[in-house]
């Protein structure tokens, strides 16, 4: 377990800082995830792994290669961090199947991280795709 909650709360601003460095992301992002990974709330075509977690994260840096991600609220209790954050970026490439239509999203989402050691080892996720889909296809 990490050994206080400001730093658990740092590992949580890093990778998400990570996740928006578009020339380093892919060196590192997926450092913060050990490789028993679960995740939940992806969509349920994937392995439920660290792979397929790659597979949904390489998807999304493909079509929206700006996207950024703002966390709002962090609360950390024992080894768990919530997350409430932000997604926005630019359609550039095929997503779910849509084909890139240059326009802006921004979308709200939560996420629960369960860590041990520093990694993540239980992630779940929610995000709102209603809008998301609205926002690409008006």
């Amino acid at each position: 377990m990490v050994s206080s909650l400001e730093s658990l709360r740092d590992v949580v601003i890093n990778l998400g800082n990570t996740f928006n460095n578009q020339q380093n992301r892919e060196k590192s992002y997926f450092d913060f995830y050990d490789e028993s990974l679960i995740i939940h709330g992806f969509p349920p075509i994937l392995p439920t792994n660290k792979d397929g977690f790659k597979q949904f994260i390489y998807g999304l840096w493909e079509a929206f290669p700006d996207i950024i991600i703002t966390f709002e609220g962090i609360i950390i209790e024992g080894n768990k961090a919530v997350g409430r954050y932000n997604l926005a970026g630019t359609h550039k490439g095929t997503f779910m199947d849509l084909q890139p239509t240059n326009k802006q999203f921004k979308v709200n989402g939560m996420t629960v991280f369960t860590f041990r050691d520093s990694k993540c080892v239980e992630r779940w996720n929610l995000v709102d795709m209603n809008s998301l889909m609205e926002q690409l296809t008006e």
